[in-house]
């Protein structure tokens, strides 16, 4: 199969479903957005290869990998119109845990946080706000199409960025990278 089709010359391209919608659509910016979630978790991932070693660093890599096949599966949910189901509660559920199993290797967050720290870390916040991004469009394309209740894959969506939330504060913990707390300005009068 090749790659260049010439179908999208005209501002257009296909669906799972066989539709053809504008490049501008809702729903292809969707799609566009969870591949670029996708990419930068093979960013993060490359980078953590690269990086040092720690005690769980190949189960962190296997995972992204895992999440980066859920998000494929994901867009094949939103491309097939939710004709191809490929998720249940049980994904959003796996994230809960992990995100629960990695809280409990850590000490209590009990201020605001900046984005610093490790290369790792810090690019994990990248990616996390990339998906908070992705997960707004989400929003808007379920609600322009009026799907109610939310699919499985949103849920799995939303709890994805609190898992990255979770992996950059263990990776700053493991690599050694410096978690900073914010701190308040204080104007003069």
């Amino acid at each position: 199969m090749g790659i260049v089709t010439k179908t999208g010359d005209k501002g257009t391209t296909g669906t799972l479903g066989g539709q053809r919608l504008l490049k501008s659509s809702s729903l292809i910016e969707l799609n566009g957005q969870i591949d670029e979630v996708n990419a930068s978790l093979g960013y993060l991932n490359a980078l953590i290869e690269e990086g040092k070693n720690f005690p769980k660093k190949e189960e962190v890599l296997d995972f992204i990998r895992y999440i980066q096949n859920g998000l494929y599966n994901l867009g094949t949910e939103i491309s097939s119109g939710f004709t191809i189901i490929r998720f249940d509660e049980s994904h959003a559920l796996l994230l809960e845990s992990k995100i629960d199993e990695l809280t409990s290797l850590m000490p209590p967050q009990t201020k605001f946080i900046l984005f610093s720290g490790a290369k790792e870390a810090t690019y994990t916040h990248v990616v996390r706000s990339v998906s908070r991004r992705c997960e707004r469009q989400f929003v808007r394309f379920l609600l322009e199409e009026n799907i109610d209740p939310f699919p499985h894959c949103y849920k799995f969506l939303n709890r994805l960025s609190d898992y990255l939330f979770t992996l950059a504060r263990f990776l700053n913990q493991e690599l050694g990278g410096q978690e900073m707390e914010t701190t308040p300005w204080i104007t003069e009068k």
